[in-house]
């Protein structure tokens, strides 16, 4: 079942984005099984007060989406049957299915745009993001990560209605923080974040991985909002 999934995102990124986009994802996807060096921010978001939030203040800037839990690969097998279309990115949909994680969609004429996970337990969280750093999962936390948009679907804001759903889902279950990582260059994401009050960046960390060996170390910093680390990189 694997195999097939493989063969039908190469077909759809050769479909959707060329040979060239076909050889740097492949490139990228084997270097980052062998070698990983990265800074990151450990960032978490204190969401208590934003029950106040209105949806019409996030939606996308288009009004022919919808948007879908997934849990497991036969939810995604049924969405499939129904016309959904996961195009080059079914891979990174079902890596995350069936591991106690949660896959937030947004569709766009039932083609996926976004994508981002939630985990409320280990085995869900070294899924979606397996950097070591410690969430309370039995005192109600959880964490999300794997945020994707599809390049065609950049700036329709669906990166921010995603992060509404996420906490609209969380306090529906009172849960009051999110917790996840966020690399250090990725500016997009950074600028995203800095467009909501809750987000809080704790710690930056590093992660090192060649083969087997892995090596993480964390530096506490004074808790900094996404807004002054932009303006520090401007």
């Amino acid at each position: 079942m694997k195999l097939k999934y493989i063969s039908s995102g190469i077909r759809a990124v050769l479909k959707h984005e060329g040979v060239i986009s076909l050889i740097t994802r492949g490139y990228r996807f084997l270097l980052h099984r062998i070698l990983v060096f990265d800074n990151y921010y450990i960032v978490c978001a204190n969401i208590e007060n934003a029950g106040n939030e209105r949806e019409a203040d996030f939606l996308p800037k288009t009004d022919d989406f919808c948007w879908k839990i997934i849990s497991t690969n036969q939810e995604a097998d049924e969405l499939a049957a129904n016309g959904f279309n996961f195009a080059a990115y079914e891979l990174n949909l079902r890596a995350s299915l069936d591991r106690d994680a949660l896959v937030f969609c947004i569709f766009i004429s039932k083609e996926l745009a976004h994508i981002a996970c939630l985990a409320d337990n280990l085995r869900g969280k070294d899924t979606i993001d397996p950097i070591p750093f410690n969430v309370d999962f039995k005192n109600g936390e959880i964490v999300t990560g794997r945020a994707l948009t599809v390049p065609k679907f950049r700036r329709l804001r669906l990166r921010n209605y995603s992060a509404y759903l996420l906490r609209r889902y969380c306090l529906e279950r009172d849960i009051t923080r999110i917790n996840g990582t966020m690399l250090t260059n990725n500016y997009a994401a950074l600028g995203a974040a800095a467009l909501h009050k809750y987000m809080t960046i704790m710690s930056k960390c590093r992660f090192i991985k060649i083969l087997w060996f892995k090596h993480f170390k964390e530096k506490k910093i004074e808790p900094t909002t996404p807004q002054q680390i932009m303006t520090q990189k401007i």
